[in-house]
């Protein structure tokens, strides 16, 4: 089986599809063979023969360049990154690993709130030791309810490791999902009609929603209000589903304590963006799942797709 892997990326190491990737693969699957392409121009010519490919996109008139071609398979979780129609026979493929590297993240967002530590950094800018103005602001994590909005792969992950540190959760999901079997009696899986009824007891609100017209502004200023002004609002989702504008009046208004953000309307963040003015909006770069392990991990979840849709040659 004729593999072709186009994964690269100028700014992010662990996006580098290597040789040790292509040997993990070719050591699991019996009978593959891993062409690593570095260039377009390299991976076009590989689809004369390939069966599989592992990209990051793909485009609607390179399906007449592959005669062979079954499979295509993306490290990435949102459905937007491919926006072709694929023609009958071949398959689209994202991957779902990414739920325990995001989760890790957002729980560290959620700790440097409670816990003060990007807090300190604040206030040292304007005393070098602030321990009374910090002792004010800190909190337990323990025995807070924390609401996930999109309870999917991702959000699953982010309960989980959230679960043994005490938090009661509520996921709210836009289609009906069942209860993770970790959950306890206190937490709860409601539908999205129940999101508004359920923001006014939310201590952290986590969005894990992916875009699409249904999750466009689904958090906009109505809603916002109608957290408590403790409450943070962290979104590892997409962007579209935040109303930027009026979470920055939320924000500076002091009607929310803090939001963390890894993903926006518009990226790079634009310049002018009234995010950038507030002091407790805290914003990443969408890096929320980079790790080295990135690529293995990806792997690995290849390869039990391949054994159990029996894709072996």
């Amino acid at each position: 089986m004729q593999i072709s892997a186009w994964l690269t990326h100028p700014e992010i190491p662990c996006f580098n599809f290597s040789r040790d990737h292509a040997e993990l693969i070719e050591s699991s699957i019996k009978g593959s063979q891993v062409q690593i392409c570095h260039t377009r121009e390299e991976f076009i010519e590989s689809l004369t023969t390939s069966r599989v490919v592992l990209v990051w996109t793909f485009e609607q008139e390179w399906f007449q360049h592959s005669p062979c071609l079954k499979w295509i398979v993306t490290p990435a979780a949102g459905r937007d990154y491919f926006q072709v129609e694929a023609p009958p026979g071949i398959e689209l493929d994202y991957c779902s690993f990414h739920g325990e590297i995001i989760a890790e993240t957002v729980l560290a967002m959620l700790l440097s709130h409670c816990r003060g530590l990007r807090e300190a950094d604040l206030l040292r800018a304007e005393n070098p030791w602030p321990r009374k103005e910090l002792a004010g602001k800190l909190k337990p994590f323990r025995g807070s309810r924390l609401t996930i909005l999109g309870l999917g792969n991702i959000g699953r992950w982010i309960a989980k490791l959230a679960k043994p540190l005490g938090v009661q959760v509520t996921g709210i999901c836009t289609e009906p999902r069942t209860s993770p079997d970790f959950f306890e009696p206190e937490d709860e899986v409601l539908g999205i009609d129940s999101l508004d009824g359920v923001l006014p007891r939310t201590d952290h609100l986590v969005i894990a929603l992916p875009s699409g017209s249904n999750t466009d502004g689904l958090v906009g200023a109505r809603r916002l209000g109608l957290l408590p002004c403790h409450a943070t609002l962290s979104n590892i989702g997409r962007g579209n589903s935040v109303d930027e504008k009026a979470l920055a009046e939320a924000l500076n208004n002091g009607e929310l304590a803090s939001a963390w953000l890894d993903v926006f309307h518009t990226e790079p963040l634009e310049e002018d963006s009234p995010l950038y003015g507030c002091r407790n909006a805290f914003l990443m770069p969408h890096c929320a799942a980079v790790s080295p392990n990135y690529l293995e991990l990806f792997c690995r979840e290849f390869i039990e797709k391949s054994k159990a849709n029996n894709v072996e040659s």
